[in-house]
């Protein structure tokens, strides 16, 4: 592992990190207990390319970017164990007469050299290669070198013995069938794994960046026993077919630890398992990672540390809402407050925070979370669902004995959760006088830096998301100037695209985001506060449009106003803006 001293000192030396950013490393270093360098990649605040380029130089070695997996000779592979090549990111590259050269991603660590000679039996070469890259080679060659793990064609005789379940669980290709799925799942990012019973197949898809895609067929004849093996890791009953379950499975993939959740239910077609995966090893990320413009950034910062009031956060499941309240909270994360969580689950462990899980088996509800924690001594609070009269009323009642509470709620939009708590039964009064403000969020996918294509946009496209080039100019000289007047902040010099003839960006695909256009997700917001017009409303009980058209009047951008903002700012594309939000009715 890289010392911390010397990634410090080099990353200043050659201008990689600002000292700024190595001040909040070094905080954040002492909640997570990682090394500098790792919390720099983590948090993107380092470039690792860059990184490995100016170390490689620094001490005279070759950089490689990228390795090319066909020249990596096979038997070298065998000799080097897939445990030591993860844990010291090491890849034999290349094989002369009488050497070997090997990419490191830590040309620093002797040690991982001496050991290399050992394994390989000849003199070693280094050169020096970005740790996903190594990471990513790793992956695919060793699962190469290994016996295959697709599943062929059983015989009618087989198909008929699949009732002895038990029996199949030892069959290894279902084993390492299985296990291919979480590594592959892995690697390419997906946070959803589908096993699907089909007429004739087994179909398994992944979701990443929120879109489904087909990645994986096998025969019909191996359901019950691929469903079993699931099962069996979930800790499962595998001779309970008729009836929903849940589980969870704990994984190390290439080095990371990974928490699966599991839930399997039956259907016409046979057993279906959905497997969401949540990588336990990323580090939380800060606000200013989630995708918030300045002045909803500079809003967000001044509400989060009011002594009281309610924060909601709503949109529809998978839209990042827990990853935002959990942003809020590593934000105020401080010794001197006493922050407590009730969830349905706990998805993260945050030190320094006392976190909960609900369990209805034992009635331990969000109500009865949150009225114990009430005789806690609490600063900070978070629900994880508001879904009911009562556990609204116990947060409403929280926040004004002074306490701040943060949770979410189902709703379309910001103003849509106002109503939908006076629905619940909630007084009007109560949620007026409570209210800081509710934040509506969505997921867009974030355009392929490598290969976003630009081109010039029809007013037809920019309509697909209510776009014309006057709103454009009415969004930077006036709602924008509203904004951040309420943030108490200035507006910036106007970009380079107003006035002129629009560029915007659209996906093309290429290695580098696996040919789908975009790589990663970033998130669009509606910040409603409740200012006192707002509260008028709520109090006469008048529709949630109605409350919507005051908050636009008074400067709040919709989401699809902001879904716009990112497209003009290349981060995004007219097709993802359409896809997760709804044309505005106000």
């Amino acid at each position: 592992m890289m010392n911390d001293g010397f990634f410090q000192q080099f990353a200043l030396r050659n201008g990689l990190i600002s000292q700024e950013k190595l001040v909040e490393l070094q905080e954040k270093r002492r909640e997570v207990g990682a090394s500098m360098f790792e919390l720099a990649l983590q948090t993107n605040v380092l470039n690792e390319t860059s990184f490995a380029m100016a170390l490689a130089r620094e001490i005279g070695l070759g950089f490689i970017p990228r390795i090319d997996r066909a020249s990596v000779p096979q038997q070298l592979l065998a000799l080097i164990p897939i445990n030591f090549a993860r844990a010291h990111r090491c890849i034999p590259v290349h094989e002369a007469e009488d050497r070997v050269v090997v990419a490191l991603a830590d040309p620093l660590s002797m040690e991982s050299v001496d050991d290399l000679k050992t394994f390989l039996g000849k003199p070693v070469d280094v050169v020096v290669a970005p740790s996903d890259e190594i990471n990513a080679a790793i992956n695919d060659l060793y699962e190469r070198a290994g016996a295959s793990d697709e599943l062929g064609e059983k015989d009618k005789k087989d198909e008929e013995e699949l009732t002895d379940i038990l029996d199949l669980q030892d069959e290894a290709p279902i084993i390492r069938w299985v296990n291919n799925l979480f590594a592959r799942a892995s690697r390419e990012r997906a946070s959803d794994i589908h096993i699907e019973p089909t007429e004739k197949e087994v179909l398994v898809r992944y979701r990443i960046d929120g879109i489904l895609y087909n990645v994986k067929e096998a025969p019909r004849a191996y359901l019950p026993s691929i469903i079993s093996r699931v099962k069996i890791m979930a800790g499962l009953n595998i001779a309970e077919k008729r009836l929903p379950q849940d589980g969870r499975i704990s994984l190390k993939i290439a080095g990371k630890s990974i928490d699966v959740r599991v839930s399997t239910i039956p259907t016409s077609q046979g057993e279906r398992a959905v497997l969401r995966l949540l990588d336990k090893s990323t580090v939380l990320l800060d606000l200013t990672d989630l995708g918030f413009s300045r002045s909803t950034y500079a809003i967000m910062d001044d509400l989060i540390t009011r002594p009281h009031g309610i924060i909601l956060v709503t949109g529809p499941t998978g839209c990042g809402k827990t990853t935002t309240l959990y942003g809020v909270l590593s934000k105020i994360n401080k010794p001197d407050l006493n922050i407590l969580t009730v969830e349905d689950p706990v998805e993260y462990d945050i030190k320094g925070i006392n976190q909960m899980q609900v369990n209805p088996k034992i009635d331990l509800t969000f109500a009865a979370g949150l009225r114990s924690f009430l005789r806690q001594d609490p600063d900070v609070i978070m629900v994880g669902e508001v879904r009911d009269r009562e556990t609204a009323e116990i947060a409403i009642h929280a926040s004004l004995t002074g306490h701040l509470v943060l949770s979410t709620i189902h709703t379309n939009d910001a103003s849509g959760a106002l109503t939908r708590l006076v629905e619940m039964g909630v007084e009007p009064f109560l949620v007026a006088s409570s209210m800081l403000a509710i934040m509506a969020q969505r997921l867009v996918r974030v355009l392929c830096k490598t290969c976003r294509e630009p081109f010039h946009p029809t007013d037809e496209q920019l309509a697909q998301i209510g776009l014309t080039h006057d709103k454009i100019a009415d969004f930077w000289r006036d709602k924008a100037a509203t904004r951040y007047a309420h943030a108490g902040a200035k507006l910036e010099d106007a970009p380079e695209w107003l006035g002129k003839e629009l560029t915007v960006y659209r996906a093309k695909g290429c290695d580098k985001c696996s040919f789908l256009g975009y790589r990663g997700r970033t998130g669009i917001y509606e910040l409603l506060l409740i200012t006192d017009k707002v509260r008028a409303l709520v109090l006469d009980k008048e529709d949630s449009n109605t409350i919507k058209r005051a908050a636009i009047t008074e400067g709040m951008l919709t989401l699809r106003d902001d879904g716009g903002l990112k497209v003009l700012q290349g981060i995004t594309t007219l097709e993802e803006v359409a896809r997760v939000t709804q044309e505005e009715i106000v």
